[in-house]
């Protein structure tokens, strides 16, 4: 102990003041490197696993009918589940919905019953195939179609499509 006291004395007479300090800021930034910079960079590198794991299940598409979700759903994650299967049919056959309105569910005693609207212009054939896809969805009911064409000869059909999908309440 005497001998570490005696250099230390030694070295800060060989140093001077400014030799001091240079030793106390390299000890700072050692400190600081293992109670800040470590601490931080091990804090970054799991939040980064954890964004990538939530990432890769934001990738996997949702289920294509509402009946095949994962898990015990609310109501309105079921909803959600069937506006992207409404959409996914619409595209599978060749229609683009741009925008689609949809009211607050209704309460019918243990039934959630979630309002539906949509406007698109399609061809007759694709019309066809989409309601026969969209009656395989568990839940769906057309409850207005409304179908139009601006003149005789027009191939192009607009249409517009009011239905409610039910679901069982919490």
């Amino acid at each position: 102990m005497n001998r570490l006291l005696w250099e230390a004395r030694r070295m800060q007479w060989r140093l001077g003041t400014p030799g001091l300090l240079a030793a106390v800021l390299v000890g700072a930034v050692i400190a600081i490197a293992v109670f800040e910079i470590v601490p931080t960079a091990r804090d970054i590198a799991t939040r980064e696993h954890e964004l990538d794991t939530r990432t890769a299940k934001l990738a996997e598409p949702p289920p294509p009918t509402p009946d095949e979700a994962v898990g015990p759903a609310s109501p309105d994650q079921r909803f959600f589940v069937f506006l992207h299967s409404f959409h996914a049919i619409a595209l599978k056959n060749g229609i683009s919905i741009p925008q689609v309105s949809y009211e607050p569910p209704k309460e019918d005693g243990a039934l959630r019953r979630y309002a539906v609207t949509a406007s698109f212009a399609s061809t007759y054939l694709q019309l066809r195939s989409f309601f026969a896809d969209l009656r395989r969805l568990p839940g769906v009911r057309c409850q207005r179609v409304a179908v139009s064409r601006p003149d005789i000869g027009a191939t192009q059909l607009d249409v517009r499509i009011q239905c409610s999908f039910l679901v069982e309440g919490a």
